[in-house]
């Protein structure tokens, strides 16, 4: 008996190329959804970076504007650094782009008193401690009523006490100096502190990235350093008292107790006349590339900054934080 080969088991053609075609698509398929989960990754690191730039911003800022006007509650200040004139707390306005914010805050929690009487014309003070006063650091000296800030250029101890070497006397720093009556006396405070000026560039400086920048005095001649790149828009609207009753009104237009807070608005009260109870800032950070081809965002408004009129394609963070400032009579 003759027995037949057994049959050979195999694909034809046609089930590999139907094969080929599955296995493509399926591919296809990981491919695209691990692009697509890449991308999203990616953008979501971009506005964790903007978020992250713009809490920072927001700390350092908010952390000066706390310690604004130490030992002076009305900010009867003058700055004798860069001799930018009175007030430890003065916020410059606009409704076409970011604020402006200075502000004279203690930094470190240096603080101490004077031994002897301290006179406009005096180039030295005596300090019952400077141990933790260096060349180059500002100090406020003040009676509680009016403050002058200036600048250390030398400490030295002598006996229990030290002498503390001024860049120059109050009254040939600036003009228009105004010492109180009687000038300092033996026991008024001395504070160490810093002149902060917080404002956004976008120039060419910064490579065309908009950044959060802070001047360390001011009007002074020391250099600004960015703080954080990408962010965009600051706001700063201002609250006061202005009835007495304890609380800040707002109604988001020209009529409440913010001020900077609604198109129109006037500027708040004088410092000195009616101290401010605390301002609420805003950050609107970007991230730093762009998120897509297409425009599909814009920046948003914030405070009396209407919205951006045209469209782009980065994503924003918008953080703002309302600040009770402590050192003024206008906060409780």
């Amino acid at each position: 008996m003759t027995r037949r080969p057994a049959a050979q088991g195999g694909f034809t053609l046609i089930e590999m190329m139907v094969s080929l075609i599955i296995m493509t698509i399926v591919i296809g398929g990981v491919l695209g959804m691990a692009g697509t989960l890449t991308s999203a990754y990616q953008d979501s690191r971009r506005t964790a970076v903007a978020e992250r730039n713009a809490r920072a911003v927001l700390d350092i800022i908010t952390d000066a504007v706390r310690n604004a006007s130490p030992g002076v509650p009305r900010s009867d200040l003058q700055d004798l650094v860069g001799c930018s004139g009175t007030g430890g707390l003065t916020v410059t306005n606009s409704t076409t782009g970011p604020d402006q914010l200075d502000v004279i805050h203690a930094i470190g929690g240096v603080v101490t008193s004077l031994r002897a009487p301290f006179t406009a014309s005096d180039t030295s003070l005596t300090l019952l401690d400077g141990s933790e006063l260096r060349a180059g650091d500002y100090i406020i000296v003040t009676n509680m009523d009016k403050g002058h800030i200036l600048e250390v250029s030398d400490v030295q101890p002598s006996g229990s006490e030290y002498s503390v070497t001024l860049t120059g006397s109050p009254s040939s720093l600036c003009s228009g100096v105004v010492f109180p009556s009687g000038d300092y006396a033996a026991g008024d405070l001395v504070v160490r502190a810093q002149v902060s000026r917080f404002y956004v560039d976008s120039s060419a400086a910064v490579d065309f990235m908009p950044t959060m920048m802070m001047d360390p005095d001011g009007d002074g001649p020391a250099t600004a350093e960015p703080l954080a790149a990408g962010i965009e828009d600051f706001q700063v609207a201002v609250g006061v008292d202005t009835n007495g009753d304890g609380s800040l009104t707002d109604t988001a237009s020209t009529g409440d107790e913010w001020f900077y807070n609604a198109a129109g608005d006037v500027a708040p009260p004088i410092i000195t006349t009616t101290p401010p109870r605390a301002l609420r800032i805003t950050v609107v950070g970007r991230t730093l590339t762009e998120q897509s081809t297409q425009a599909t965002m814009q920046r948003p408004a914030a405070e009396d900054h209407a919205a951006a009129s045209t469209l782009d394609p980065y994503r924003r963070r918008v953080l703002s934080a309302t600040v009770e400032i402590r050192n003024l009579e206008g906060s409780p």
